[in-house]
């Protein structure tokens, strides 16, 4: 039960929620043509690619140091 409660904390982490609206962004103007340039898709996507990024070497430092 305890695996199954950290399962479920870790999908409502920032870097997963921000994962996921980043996969809406590019799909959703993909498949239903929402009229965004890949310029303006890409000036979504930077922020929050580098929010993970960061994030994930915190975390992966954090864990080395333990």
């Amino acid at each position: 039960m305890k695996r199954f409660k950290e399962f479920a904390n870790s999908l409502l982490t920032r870097k997963f929620l921000l994962a996921v609206v980043s996969a809406v962004v590019v799909f959703g103007n993909a498949f239903w043509n929402w009229g965004l340039t890949d310029a303006q898709v890409w000036s979504v996507l930077t922020p929050i690619l580098a929010f993970i990024g960061v994030e994930g070497a915190g975390d992966a430092v954090e864990r080395l140091n333990k």
